[in-house]
């Protein structure tokens, strides 16, 4: 991979097919990131500002994991900020793909209808990613059950809609669902949701007024 010169995104386009992911250091910061090509360049980057890393900053050893049309990929190199949001990510090594789909999940409270038994239900999320959600309520679901469900994310959104199904019960009751049928729209959306979720914790952790 060749070393662009500046930092101009007026030529970027994001890669059909591949989206988020994360970026983790060795210190265990862990960064929401996106690919997108540059030229003739794949460059991977995080997309919220870094307020631990100034330009030019190097990380010589990172990992980076995101989805692609392959499946997950995950890799092992050096992070290179060219600017506090946009990174750099040079390969040590050839990738490690995994065909399965891996979400970041985050804890967040929201409440959930489910359409279940020919009776609407109302649940509360404990954690949610961009493939699942784990469930406090829903006492009647049972593990392989498929459930048509509404989530709420707050403000005057929209709901995201699809069918969920029931994977497991954990030992304290809590169910953990997949989604097996979301708009490739709704899941994009959830997923940005999980990252200003991810935003906000990080602004609260450092004192920053939002």
């Amino acid at each position: 991979m060749s070393t662009p010169s500046d930092t101009d995104t007026s030529n970027v386009r994001f890669l059909p097919g591949e989206g988020q992911g994360k970026l983790t250091t060795a210190e265990g910061e862990e960064l929401p990131v996106r690919t997108f090509k540059r030229g003739q360049d794949v460059v991977l980057v995080v997309l919220v500002e870094s307020d631990t890393h100034d330009e030019d900053d190097r990380v010589p050893s990172a990992d980076l994991e995101y989805t692609s049309a392959r499946g997950v990929v995950r890799l092992h190199g050096e992070a290179v900020f060219e600017d506090r949001s946009l990174i750099r990510f040079e390969a040590s090594g050839p990738a490690d793909v995994s065909q399965r789909r891996s979400f970041v999940r985050v804890s967040s409270p929201q409440p959930v209808t489910l359409e279940a038994e020919d009776a609407r239900r109302l649940a509360y999320t404990v954690d949610v990613s961009g493939g699942g959600m784990l469930l406090v309520g829903g006492d009647e679901l049972q593990p392989g059950q498929h459930v048509p469900f509404s989530m709420a994310l707050g403000g005057r959104q929209v709901p995201v809609q699809g069918v969920a199904r029931v994977v497991r019960i954990r030992e304290d009751g809590k169910r953990a669902l997949v989604f097996e049928e979301i708009a490739e729209e709704d899941r994009q959306r959830l997923i940005r949701f999980v990252f200003d979720c991810m935003r906000a914790a990080r602004a609260r952790t450092r004192g920053d007024h939002l």
